[in-house]
């Protein structure tokens, strides 16, 4: 009797050996399939935060940038029995804040979590971005076609001369102010009462007898006492002889120093034309090469004096 419960019992505990083995393996199987997983997952996390994507937007500068459009994004509204009169606030930058600009752009701080204890310079760059006017403004450059490469040389040679002028004067916000005023609210034509010499001059004594036909103002350009492009016209009768009288110009306005005396400006011509006498109400107009008979040549004068 005890023999067979002694093989009774050694047969059960064979068979729970066998079981427990089974469940023993099978849990060491799906450990490792759980650790081999946890180790993929790990490596595709730092394979992903080590992508350029991922480092460039960790960087201060971009991080800022970031940070300025964020500022702008509208708040959300919790709905509620009463709604919030809460509103987005829009920050108000005066021309203090330009003065402190530089390169590289002074970064913000962040701490590990990406969390900002203070502001960079792009920051406030990129929420200005997001200003009504601003947009309007940088849309308003779109053309409705691409310009041409030459047309694209223009305006880089514009923007860039009109940055070098700016950077080189010392005028304060009214001054800009009422140069801006002056300059849209005028005539085309017509006399600034900020600068008495955007009248149009007279072209008077025009030397038929150095076979002068006519001299005109050039059709769509600028004609004052500070800028002017004149058409000559030579006769059929011979050329125009150089260093001889064309016409006279005359100033709308005679120049005068800032004390009201006259004051003789300076005249400079393109393509050989020269100013053979000046004073203060007008100059008198040579070429330094002849102008053959028949023939229609443009001229560029500008005027200055203080």
């Amino acid at each position: 009797m005890n023999d067979k419960t002694n093989a009774a019992m050694l047969g059960m505990l064979a068979a729970a050996v066998t079981s427990w083995d089974s469940y023993d393996k099978d849990t060491q199987r799906r450990l490792r399939n759980l650790r081999d997983d946890a180790e993929d997952a790990l490596q595709q996390i730092r394979e992903f935060r080590s992508r350029g994507e991922q480092v460039r937007l960790r960087l201060p500068s971009v991080m800022d940038a970031l940070l300025g459009i964020a500022l702008a994004n509208p708040t959300q509204t919790t709905p509620e029995i009463l709604p919030s009169s809460t509103k987005l606030t829009r920050p108000q930058m005066d021309e203090g804040s330009a003065s402190d600009l530089s390169w590289p752009p002074k970064t913000g701080t962040y701490d590990s979590q990406g969390r900002v204890s203070e502001l960079g310079e792009l920051t406030r760059t990129y929420l200005a971005h997001t200003f009504q006017e601003v947009r309007a403004f940088i849309e308003g450059m779109a053309q409705d076609k691409a310009p041409s490469q030459a047309g694209l040389l223009q305006i880089n040679r514009a923007a860039k001369q009109l940055i070098y002028v700016l950077s080189t004067l010392n005028l304060t916000s009214d001054a800009y102010r009422h140069i801006w005023t002056t300059l849209f609210s005028s005539t085309p034509g017509s006399p600034s009462p900020s600068d008495p010499h955007l009248g149009v001059p007279q072209i008077t004594n025009i030397n038929a007898a150095n076979n002068v036909a006519s001299i005109v103002f050039a059709p769509n350009s600028t004609k004052n006492d500070r800028e002017m492009r004149i058409r000559v016209t030579a006769s059929g009768a011979g050329n125009i002889a150089a260093q001889t009288d064309l016409c006279t110009i005359l100033f709308a306005q005679p120049w005068q120093d800032s004390s009201g005396n006259p004051l003789i400006p300076a005249v400079i011509g393109s393509k050989g034309l020269y100013a053979s006498v000046t004073n203060a109400n007008g100059v008198v107009l040579q070429v330094a090469q002849q102008i053959a008979l028949n023939t229609t040549e443009d001229f560029s004068i500008l005027v200055g004096g203080r």
